[in-house]
């Protein structure tokens, strides 16, 4: 087993300004279960990168980099991309599977954007390469249930040593006066979420309809579906970390129960 940790990361701006007791819990959930990492490429999928309509994106240029304003500094990172590793993903879910799309680009100076949903995440670690992925929306979630699968059998089999990084907020609507307004929805989403975690059971997750997901407004829910496979096939099980809500979105921070 190559695969060094496994974890879902939320990206709010909050889990890095600290303004409440909550988001600096948080700081300190995610980075302690991060200590002691010591992979040579982290994967991370992100709601915020690019978005194909049915497929997971898989970027395949030299670089990816980006900056990002939050309230207390910028956040500034350049990073390598593993290319022969993504590029053997792109053959198992892409060529093989049909579950992801290929970006590439060639030349020493080929550079992607790198998007807040990544950044945030990534910031937590000491810098080194990593493989990028851009998390669809279809209708259909089969094919990203599907695709955790084929990302365990990727990592299980690398030659280096990866961590894998789900990206994910929570629902969007827990509150009247945040953007997307309230609905009861985004409670039960998020309870059936953690629960899910703690009891490695997605089934309700799974089962969720797009008119409940709708009205949750999760910017993750396929990430979180694409974890259920991964834990599927490779019988693993996770913790909670923490949990909490800023103000209108729900943010977890989850990792392997063994570590």
């Amino acid at each position: 087993m190559v695969l060094e940790r496994l974890y879902v990361i939320p990206h709010g701006d909050e889990i890095l300004d600290r303004p409440n007791q909550d988001s600096r819990r948080m700081n300190d959930a995610i980075t302690a279960m991060v200590s002691g990492d010591s992979s040579d490429t982290i994967a991370i999928i992100s709601p915020h990168s690019l978005m194909l309509s049915d497929r997971v994106a898989i970027i395949d240029t030299e670089n990816t980099s980006g900056a990002y304003d939050i309230k207390t500094g910028k956040l500034s990172m350049k990073c390598i991309i593993d290319r022969p590793i993504s590029r053997r993903l792109k053959t198992l879910a892409g060529d093989l599977a049909e579950l992801a799309g290929f970006v590439t680009s060639t030349g020493p100076l080929s550079d992607f954007p790198l998007d807040f949903g990544s950044l945030i995440p990534l910031s937590f670690f000491v810098q080194r390469k990593i493989v990028l992925m851009g998390q669809p929306r279809p209708t259909s979630t089969e094919g990203m249930f599907e695709f955790g699968k084929v990302l365990f059998d990727w990592a299980k089999d690398a030659d280096i040593k990866l961590s894998v990084i789900f990206s994910a907020d929570q629902a969007h609507t827990h509150a009247v006066d945040g953007p997307y307004g309230y609905s009861e929805e985004s409670d039960t989403y998020d309870a059936e979420v953690r629960s899910a975690i703690e009891k490695n059971d997605f089934s309700k997750i799974r089962g969720f309809d797009p008119e409940f997901i709708g009205k949750a407004k999760p910017d993750s829910f396929w990430n979180m579906v694409a974890l259920a496979g991964f834990l599927d096939k490779s019988k693993m099980k996770m913790r909670v970390n923490y949990y909490y809500v800023e103000h209108y979105f729900g943010m977890l921070a989850a990792s392997l129960k063994n570590l």
